[in-house]
């Protein structure tokens, strides 16, 4: 209780203290940003700089209380207050954020700072973290209970920044010069922080050496993946012991049955080498079940469950050589994606696994009993599994239906929006139009198409009705051929207005351009409906627009029906489409770079763990969700908010920083395999 009490406290008085380490970390950070100008080269980061520079002057109350503020917060929410304690079920659908693209840059940056400050601040921070832990009257140091960590004030950084008129890229430098200020401000505030409690009376933990925990084996040559990867390792089985010689009996005579195995081994060497090969499969199975069992990546319950299958590979080994010959077959694919689902889940979260494995239990048992499961059974235990992951994450994402349709209507305007855009420039290519109206087409009624067509079938009258905005607005804009033809224009305009203003409603255009356009229109429309008709020409040839419209109009409708029908291909993806060269010299190392990190991205599905860097720090979370066209993915976790939706291009990004990996980047089996080849080569 005295130790809860003087943690209180201590947390209290890092409250207080946060105006004045803000204040000492903007000045610092100013002075960083004058001291930098003359180490940039590049006149683009000198332009950012100066921005940066100009921002942090003008504004620099306004981020000092910002900061300040941020630190509070963050310290708060580690104690279980604030908006970084709350759970899901007090969280509204618009504080499930997604994690874009810019938000993965700024993640990347606190990342960095983090890194800089365990740099700089090493020592510092673990005498500060015995203290802390001795005030909560803990038996070892746990950093994670430390209200002062690094995270913690890297993410009130980022938070800060945002009351700066920034772009993403001078935020991201701010984040990049304030955080190696932020790391030397930090090491000075942890020795004092720790001095103030030792003078207290705190006694701080004794240090302990850093134990590093047991480490995967090196990846070895032997890649499971390749056919026969297993059946090479027969080659290098230690032979077993030779059986030994029969003993002559009394009078230096063979016994009879003795005599007997020693003519079969003579008469039938293949029968004998058959014998010796079994025992070998046998031997090599059993020692890769051993491996598997202390695996401590995989949780103990699952092991051991895992363990359960051996005699089920045994018996399967004998009668099929495609177990030795393919990590596929589906006894090697079952134990591999058990191991795979477990993997999220530590040593104590037992509780967590109790559904897994009163499903996957009796599913085991009955392959036990002669003369065991085929490869069909096999097959079918496999997809129960996989079903029952996937109705797991369906529950979790059932959560949050509103986020799942919004990424859903997201996923499709991702695809939509090139689409459509190619088209409305196939229709004004050859159409001479006032450049307003042009930026106007391309650029903003892209999005209310992309917006309509997202939201409602091809087939709806509100989508055919923006459809037709393009070619009725272009048309109008034409001086009529006759008397009849501009009577008839007038009539159809104020329905084209009405289209207009209701698609720029949907967009949430700003009020005053949308009046500037109106009016622009307003005058376009006058001097047409004022102009005297043209006499029509005698073979008249049809208007880009109009020739445009027929050759492709259909086949575009044809392509939305076809992406929002049921039989759209899950690998619908604009990422996939052959709209980059190749790339040749210097650039194929990016490409291949590239195409790894798409590749990573297309292999995730729900149910894999990953471990990600969100919010600050590193969190393990499952993916629950995948759109149909895979740009957004939604991933659970126990970290704040606990469902996380990302883009692609941000999952790439952070990918490509050494932020975003697979939980597991070997498998069970292939960890098996690493440890036996190490073993065979010591």
């Amino acid at each position: 209780m005295a130790e809860s009490v003087r943690f209180n406290d201590h947390v209290q008085d890092q409250l207080a203290r946060a105006p004045e380490l803000a204040r000492r970390v903007v000045a610092r950070t100013q002075a960083a940003l004058r001291d930098s100008s003359a180490d940039l080269s590049l006149a683009q980061d000198r332009n950012l700089l100066f921005g940066v520079a100009e921002a942090v002057q003008a504004r620099r109350a306004d981020f000092e209380s910002a900061f300040a503020q941020s630190i509070q917060d963050e310290i708060r929410a580690t104690q279980g207050h604030g908006a970084g304690g709350r759970k899901l079920q007090e969280m509204t659908i618009d504080q499930l954020t997604l994690v874009d693209e810019n938000q993965a840059e700024q993640d990347i940056e606190i990342s960095r700072t983090v890194q800089l400050i365990d740099l700089i601040a090493e020592w510092e921070l673990r005498e500060l973290q015995a203290c802390t832990s001795a005030l909560q009257g803990d038996a070892t140091p746990r950093p994670h209970t430390n209200p002062l960590r690094p995270a913690v004030f890297a993410r009130a950084m980022g938070a800060a920044t945002r009351v700066l008129p920034l772009s993403a890229g001078e935020r991201n430098m701010l984040l990049r010069l304030a955080g190696r200020v932020l790391a030397e401000c930090l090491r000075e505030h942890y020795r004092d922080v720790s001095a103030w409690l030792k003078s207290l009376g705190c006694q701080p933990l004794p240090f302990k050496a850093v134990t590093h925990p047991r480490r995967s084996p090196p990846p070895s040559a032997l890649v499971v993946t390749q056919p026969g990867a297993l059946e090479s390792l027969l080659d290098r089985m230690p032979q077993p012991p030779a059986p030994p010689v029969p003993a002559p009996s009394t009078g230096g005579t063979l016994t009879f049955g003795a005599l007997s195995r020693t003519l079969d081994e003579i008469n039938d060497p293949k029968g004998l080498a058959a014998r010796r090969s079994e025992a070998q499969v046998s031997r090599l199975l059993n020692t890769l079940f051993q491996l598997m069992q202390a695996d401590t990546e995989v949780p103990a319950p699952v092991r051991q469950l895992i363990g359960q299958m051996e005699p089920v590979l045994q018996r399967a080994a004998r009668q099929d050589s495609w177990v030795l010959r393919s990590d596929q077959h589906p006894a090697w694919r079952l134990i591999n994606q058990i191991a795979a689902y477990a993997a999220g889940y530590g040593e104590g979260e037992v509780v967590a696994l109790r559904g897994f494995l009163a499903f996957m239990q009796p599913r085991i048992a009955r392959m036990l009993p002669d003369p065991g499961p085929n490869s069909v059974e096999l097959e079918a235990t496999l997809k129960e599994m996989q079903q029952f992951i996937a109705s797991q994450s369906q529950a979790a994402i059932q959560q949050a239906p509103q986020a799942v349709a919004r990424l859903r209507e997201a996923d499709q305007r991702l695809t939509l929006r090139p689409l459509l855009h190619q088209q409305v420039v196939n229709q004004v290519e050859f159409v001479k139009l006032p450049q307003l109206i042009m930026d106007f087409l391309c650029g903003p009624w892209v999005e209310v198409l992309t917006h309509t067509m997202a939201a409602a079938s091809p087939e709806d009258e509100e989508c055919q009705a923006m459809l037709c905005v393009v070619d009725d607005l272009v048309h109008s804009l034409q001086r009529p051929e006759s008397l009849e033809a501009r009577e008839a224009l007038r009539r159809k305009l104020p329905d084209l207005s009405s289209r207009l203003q209701r698609g720029m409603a949907r967009i949430d255009m700003p009020r005053t351009e949308q009046d500037t356009l109106l009016e622009a229109l307003m005058r376009m429309h006058t001097r047409v409906l004022m102009a005297t008709p043209k006499p029509p020409k005698p073979e008249r040839e049809r208007t880009g627009f109009e020739s445009s419209t027929l050759a492709n109009l259909d086949a575009l409708l044809d392509d939305l029906r076809f992406m929002q029908g049921d039989e759209r291909p899950a690998d619908t993806n604009l990422g996939s489409l052959p709209t980059v060269p190749m790339a040749f010299g210097e650039n194929a190392d990016d490409a291949a770079i590239l195409a790894r990190r798409r590749q990573w991205a297309d292999a995730l599905v729900p149910g894999t763990w990953c471990k990600l860097f969100m919010q600050g720090q590193w969190t393990t979370a499952r993916l629950l969700w995948v759109s149909d066209n895979r740009q957004f993915y939604m991933f659970g976790s126990d970290l704040s908010s606990r469902l996380h939706s990302m883009s692609r291009r941000a999952l790439e990004r952070l990918r490509a920083e050494g932020l975003a990996t697979s939980l597991q980047d070997r498998s069970l089996m292939q960890r098996a395999v690493d440890s036996m080849v190490q073993e065979l080569d010591g």
